[in-house]
């Protein structure tokens, strides 16, 4: 089960995720990628979307930041 399955995110929150591209056809294949501080918006919809093929990712992990960062 991914993270994206069993993560509830909190909105307007900064998490530390890993991600992995599943798509075949993309040259990203299976590799896992860390975004260091990804917004969780509402808190709903969350994803990763490749930069290569668009897809979305599988979230593997997400840990929320403490602290969050600042946004000025």
């Amino acid at each position: 089960m991914s993270a994206s399955d069993i993560t509830t995110f909190l909105p307007g929150m900064y998490y530390a995720v890993t991600a992995r591209d599943n798509n075949e056809d993309c040259r990203n294949y299976e590799q896992v990628f860390d975004i260091p501080e990804f917004y969780s918006n509402a808190g709903t919809n969350c994803f990763v979307q490749c930069g290569v093929c668009g897809q979305h990712m599988e979230i593997l992990t997400a840990t929320l930041l403490d602290p969050q960062p600042e946004v000025t």
